[in-house]
């Protein structure tokens, strides 16, 4: 899928982009990815990383910025995602997610974003997600040089896509509130 170009995101301010400290380059703490890895037992593709943060995630395959996830394929038996942030690129990519889900080209997926419920593609996410972790504190995301990125001024949402829902309630309640199944109208 190739985005439109009024929707593409400048390729320097991807947020998998590892670039110095590029304020969109921000990486998942390993304790939300050890929980993630724990209800999908492991990942097996993170399709907006780069080889820093894969030393985290440890997915089996990632795609970097210069393999663009937009144009490359998403079979997976578990995703993970922490898609980029510039401008319009969150919002292509979770939708990106959503098809690639109704495709069946994953068992099951976490995702993370930030908690953005004014917007379509949160709501569109929401409506068709297992289970949904509100986060009750604010994540302290991490740069390329491991050192903690400052600025953070939203919450964010975890959202798992597949069977075992329970099981990613339990895992993330230490995290916030979670909301199980597809009863959002």
């Amino acid at each position: 899928m190739v985005l439109p170009m009024e929707t593409k995101a400048d390729p320097s301010r991807l947020a998998y982009a590892a670039r110095g400290r590029d304020s969109n380059a921000w990486f998942t703490p390993a304790k939300y990815v050890n929980a993630a890895r724990a209800v999908l037992d492991g990942i097996d593709l993170d399709p907006f990383s780069s080889e820093e943060a894969n030393r985290v995630v440890k997915a089996k395959r990632f795609y970097s910025e210069k393999d663009d996830a937009f144009r490359k394929p998403w079979k997976a038996r578990a995703l993970w995602m922490n898609p980029p942030y510039a401008g319009a690129a969150c919002k292509a990519a979770v939708l990106r997610f959503l098809e690639e889900w109704r495709s069946d080209s994953f068992q099951e997926a976490v995702f993370l974003v930030n908690n953005a419920t004014e917007t379509q593609w949160f709501q569109k996410a929401l409506k068709a997600a297992d289970a949904v972790c509100l986060t009750d504190h604010r994540i302290a995301f991490w740069n390329a040089d491991g050192k903690a990125v400052s600025g953070n001024t939203r919450g964010q949402a975890f959202f798992y896509f597949g069977p075992n829902a329970q099981h990613f309630a339990r895992a993330f309640a230490a995290f916030g509130a979670v909301i199980l199944g597809r009863s959002v109208c």
